[in-house]
């Protein structure tokens, strides 16, 4: 009954929760309210920022935990999720190491100086992209490091580091690794923590100052964000919503959750996070967008159900834009807007 209710709310809300709501609780935000975005956001600028590449050595943790038999993968939109079958002699067995050579790509803000403090956000890709596909020009990095760079020498958000991994961990050819579709957004948590923030937070100057030891990342955590579109969106809130919310404190997704409200809420409520502030939540999708319905109503379950952790316009938002489907129209301007509320 408790579920029937929350549902039954989560769809009232659904219905109160549109593009004209939102135009009026978010404009002190400085929100992009409709697509196409104005030309203006993306306008050159003198100033530009500077992107590189790092490599790193680190587990394929996915694989492994296929290979050892009891692991997850996202939830279905119609909740019948089933576990996928392992061709047989792939993986090795239960225990082995899996490791794994990945790169990821930095942008680093026009000016950025090795004394200042900066804050990160740890941006994720969709299904069948790679850690290029942000900021590579041979991607949508033209169009992204012109919003970035525009961004920020206007003064409209505060330089930010913004670092683009990848949830794929391939061992070998990647193609083979099809049926583990459903568990890289689960399990990348432990690469974000294990590998990912170590590196990038003793490689540049945030505002941890190098030192990754898990208390100084709780401490800094006002300091660190985390956002993605489709099964990025589903990374958001599978690994970095439930298992790292002691080290992050906003999370962006865009375009998909994939997401069980009850399991959001179960961590949230846990011993280990239920004193945590959520600094801010940004959910964002396109009207016709794929995944629209799903995403709404289980974000809008977990506003309903969480009375005391989220408020709408302060620390929440569902952002809609008319016409917007599953693409990269829609998601450059959430990032935008993500930066216009975090780290606030």
């Amino acid at each position: 009954m408790k579920k029937l209710v929350s549902l039954l709310l989560a769809l009232a809300l659904c219905l109160s929760l549109g593009a004209a709501a939102f135009a009026d609780c978010y404009t002190d935000a400085g929100f992009i309210k409709k697509i196409p975005m104005k030309p203006k956001y993306t306008e050159a600028v003198e100033n530009h920022g500077t992107v590189e590449v790092l490599s790193y050595t680190c587990h394929a943790y996915a694989l492994e935990a296929i290979a050892a038999g009891n692991f997850e993968i996202c939830e279905s939109a119609d909740g019948n999720t089933v576990l996928p079958e392992v061709p047989e002699g792939l993986l090795p067995e239960a225990g082995t190491d899996i490791m794994v050579e990945k790169q990821l790509y930095v942008y680093l803000p026009y000016g950025y100086d090795a004394s200042k403090d900066y804050n990160v956000l740890y941006l994720m890709h969709g299904g069948g992209e790679d850690e290029a596909y942000w900021l590579s020009e041979e991607r949508m990095g033209k169009g992204t490091l012109a919003l970035l760079d525009r961004m920020f020498d206007k003064g409209e958000a505060e330089p930010t580091i913004i670092v683009c991994p990848t949830f794929y961990s391939f061992e070998g050819e990647g193609e083979q690794y099809v049926f583990a579709s459903g568990a890289w957004p689960v399990y990348f948590w432990q690469e974000l923590r294990n590998d990912v923030i170590p590196l990038i937070e003793t490689t540049y100057h945030t505002y941890a100052h190098g030192d990754v030891s898990l208390e100084n990342l709780q401490a800094t955590r006002e300091h660190r964000a985390f956002a993605g579109f489709s099964m990025g969106s589903a990374t958001s809130l599978q690994s970095a919503f439930i298992h790292c919310f002691d080290i992050l404190a906003y999370i962006g997704s865009y375009s998909g959750s994939l997401t069980p409200a009850e399991k959001l809420e179960a961590a949230l409520n846990s011993e280990e996070y239920k004193e945590l502030p959520v600094k801010f939540w940004y959910n964002g999708s396109g009207s016709a967008d794929m995944a629209h319905d799903e995403h709404q109503i289980m974000a809008s379950q977990v506003l309903a159900d969480m009375p005391e952790r989220f408020t709408d316009g302060e620390n929440y938002c569902w952002v809609e834009f008319k016409g917007g489907t599953h693409a990269y129209n829609c998601w450059l301007p959430h990032l935008y807007n993500c930066l216009r509320v975090f780290f606030k």
